[in-house]
């Protein structure tokens, strides 16, 4: 089929073309796809019954978010899930090591010490239950330099008490460690047994000396041997407020 040749301007504007379709606005664009997304389209839309070929403004970004929430319900908190806070982790367990330095501690308080004693004509000991091993042998064998030493040759068991107490106090309290009790070995006491080695023995181990001694032992032979003693004392602590020096209240022969 040959072609029709237009020749006029009539015969120009008779031919009717196909109408281009009109492309949407953006921001319309974006709110619809905005409100598909929360289910707000609605099902049935009016067609527009006239066209309005007036150019738009663009809006900005705010007016497009404000035009997608429209409908936009807020959450009901109380439909919400409840997430329980965390509770605090349980408190670990004292061990048996806690548990018995605090018993030991509140016997200390007390004035509850016990001592591991040993005792014959040639040799004594006497240590706190618990104290290091090490410790005592090295008391045992000497090698804890006394910083101080008392004889008791010659004194009455009263004489005798008064001025240990005395001597032991002030060592403490100078923080002496390691001391020096000569107490002589008693041939010359009736029976030949040394009076004063058996009661110095009980003064160390009750009030108030307890409180302050850890440890004590013959001495070797180079500083009196079975007629001395060495004395371990404690490191000056907080608890110092509570030993008692009278003498009068605790004095025992």
């Amino acid at each position: 089929m040959a072609k029709k040749k237009l020749n006029s301007l009539d015969a120009l504007q008779s031919v009717s073309f196909g109408e281009k379709k009109k492309k949407r606005p953006k921001h319309e664009r974006v709110v619809e796809k905005v409100r598909e997304r929360l289910g707000l389209v609605d099902e049935e839309k009016e067609p527009s019954s006239a066209k309005d070929n007036t150019p738009r403004a663009e809006p900005d970004d705010e007016h497009m978010f404000f035009s997608a929430m429209q409908g936009v319900a807020p959450l009901d908190e109380s439909q919400g899930r409840q997430i329980a806070p965390e509770s605090a982790p349980p408190a670990p367990a004292p061990s048996s090591i806690d548990e018995d330095a605090k018993e030991y501690l509140d016997k200390f308080v007390r004035g509850e010490v016990d001592f591991e004693l040993e005792f014959t004509e040639e040799y004594m000991h006497g240590y706190v239950k618990g104290l290091d091993a090490k410790t005592f042998n090295q008391l045992k064998a000497g090698t804890l330099s006394h910083e101080g030493h008392l004889d008791l040759h010659g004194m009455n068991a009263e004489q005798a008490y008064d001025a240990m107490v005395f001597f032991l106090k002030e060592s403490y309290l100078q923080g002496r460690r390691c001391v020096l009790l000569v107490t002589g070995r008693g041939i010359n006491s009736p029976g030949g047994q040394g009076i004063l080695r058996r009661s110095v023995q009980n003064w160390l181990t009750r009030e108030p000396l307890k409180r302050v001694v850890l440890a004590f032992c013959t001495a070797r032979a180079a500083d009196g041997g079975a007629g001395a003693l060495y004395v371990l004392l404690r490191k000056q602590r907080k608890s110092q407020g509570k030993i008692h020096w009278d003498r009068s209240a605790f004095f025992s022969d």
